[in-house]
């Protein structure tokens, strides 16, 4: 099955809930929705995700704009049949899963002691102890050949590497994915797909050039080589594949255990084999927060990643505002199409968030979400920049004061209540906080009118505070030993709260204040 040529992208009409049906990318690129509202469809978001940044991906290797003007045509155009043609000429044998000798994101002859099922290609779902998504061992038997090429770009660009002595894709083990979503489908793939001038701001000099930038299956790199990642190219990085991996086919007719649908052929197990290399330094990789840090008097780059439970809006600040120290080169720098949003003319940004949270190569969660702003986002970064940080600090002081319930004070001596009341504080505080968040994000009074939308979301916030501190506390107020610790945690996280409200009000007169005395 070659990408370029074969129906694999796997949509639904009607916005997701209409006919599912197998799409080519020329029909894709050269037809557009064509008033379907086409989707992705697969039953994992994951995997939807991966499809996507797939076709993103492929589309700015063969397609990247030269300049804004050029990518400005493209969201109100459509790639005619024979430029694709044309553009898709020199890739042709690059993007076939089944080719003879240089596969799509595999290497041939793969020496591995015995296949593994196919099902722990599928990240969260290894034929081990890890049963994260599913139910049972081998639930997975075979997949298609489309669902096989995302599963396979999705292991190598997003996901932890398959184990010890593996290694892990150019963003680290299980790094965030920023992209930029559009009105439809077409269009979500275009606004991701950055221009040269972008391009070139993470890949100085960079020229496109086919005959130079080829991918690890075309241009294999050398057991225990040392490469040095300004020397990968914008394609080459895009896909790139950090194993060795061969797909080993059933060659019969099959149902895919993903899509449900019948395949001329499907994959049952695959072979892998651990093939070590030293890379040096980070590779810029556009669908992805970069981090700059100094540690130990150097400065280190890695990729933004799940760590904790937190929801996504908590780290909005890294994916949307850039923040660099000129003389000490640290700072965050947002993915490409995000950098790239802030410069075209747009109503909103919808934001379309994903990853795993892992521990090694265990997937403890999987993590997708979409975050949606108000028209003038752009020009009000410290705006977004102050609603996060409201949010993140009242919920620092619920659970701050919980926790004090909860531990007592010995030399007050109160007594604590003794349970972790704090942990499940702030669980509640995500879950009760977040569509509240999310309302204030997408209105556009938020920006026109912000200090009275900061100090409405303080006071929505502090309410919540306040019904989750009563319902956690309130079991153990029979107790009159620990009455009096409830009630001064109480009187504490209320007079925060309070100041949390009136922030923006007093720093305000503060500075006034300070400009009378100066003055």
């Amino acid at each position: 099955m070659n990408l370029l040529v074969a129906p694999w992208i796997p949509i639904r009409t009607n916005g997701g809930s209409g006919e599912f049906r197998l799409l080519r990318y020329e029909e894709l690129l050269c037809h557009g929705d064509k008033g379907e509202e086409l989707r992705v469809s697969l039953p994992r978001d994951d995997l939807e995700l991966a499809c996507l940044q797939l076709l993103i991906c492929l589309t700015q290797a063969i397609f990247l704009p030269t300049d804004e003007r050029d990518l400005r045509r493209r969201l109100v155009g459509l790639v005619t049949p024979e430029e694709f043609s044309d553009r898709v000429e020199p890739f042709r044998d690059w993007f076939d899963l089944d080719h003879p000798t240089q596969p799509f994101m595999q290497t041939r002859g793969v020496k591995a002691a015995e296949a593994t099922p196919i099902q722990k290609l599928l990240i969260g779902l290894p034929e081990g102890n890890n049963h994260s998504f599913f139910n049972e061992v081998g639930e997975v038997k075979q997949i298609s050949p489309g669902c096989a090429a995302i599963a396979l770009f999705n292991q190598a660009s997003n996901c932890p590497s398959f184990g010890g002595g593996f290694k892990g894709g150019l963003r680290g083990g299980a790094p965030i994915t920023t992209l930029v979503g559009g009105d439809t489908l077409c269009e979500t793939i275009w606004r991701n797909v950055v221009t040269l001038p972008l391009v070139r701001e993470r890949l100085p000099d960079y020229e496109p050039d086919f005959n130079r930038d080829k991918p690890t299956w075309i241009e294999p790199f050398a057991k225990n080589e040392s490469i040095f990642s300004n020397d990968i190219g914008l394609l080459r990085g895009l896909f790139w594949q950090p194993a060795h991996v061969e797909l080993i086919t059933a060659d019969v007719e099959g149902i895919c255990d993903l899509t449900g649908q019948a395949s001329a052929h499907v994959y049952e197990k695959f072979c892998s084999e651990k093939f070590p290399y030293n890379m040096q330094g980070v590779w810029p990789h556009p669908h992805g927060v970069r981090i700059a840090a100094k540690k130990k008097g150097k400065l280190e780059f890695r990729f933004l990643s799940f760590t904790t439970t937190a929801p996504a809006w908590t780290q909005l600040t890294e994916f949307v505002v850039p923040g660099m120290n000129s003389d000490t080169g640290e700072g965050t720098t947002p993915a490409a199409p995000v950098l790239q949003a802030s410069l075209l003319e747009s109503d909103g940004l919808h934001l379309i968030v994903g990853g795993y949270r892992n521990k090694q190569a265990a997937v403890l969660e999987r993590r997708h979400e979409l975050i949606s702003l108000a028209e003038g986002w752009a020009n009000n970064l410290q705006f977004l920049q102050a609603l996060v940080e409201v949010g993140k600090e009242t919920k620092k002081i619920l659970k701050s004061r919980l926790y004090y319930a909860s531990q007592g004070n010995k030399k007050k001596k109160l007594k604590g209540i003794g349970a972790p009341i704090h942990e499940t504080g702030e669980k509640m505080f995500y879950a009760q906080s977040e569509g509240v968040l999310h309302e204030y994000l997408q209105d556009s009074m938020t920006f026109k009118e912000f200090k009275t939308a900061r100090k409405l979301l303080a006071e929505s916030l502090q309410e919540i505070c306040k019904r989750i501190f009563e319902s956690l506390t309130e079991p153990y107020t029979h107790n009159v030993e620990l009455v009096p610790i409830i009630a001064v945690t109480r009187r504490l996280m209320n007079f925060e709260l309070h100041n949390l409200v009136e922030g923006d009000q007093q720093n305000a007169n503060t500075r006034k204040k300070q400009k009378r005395s100066k003055a």
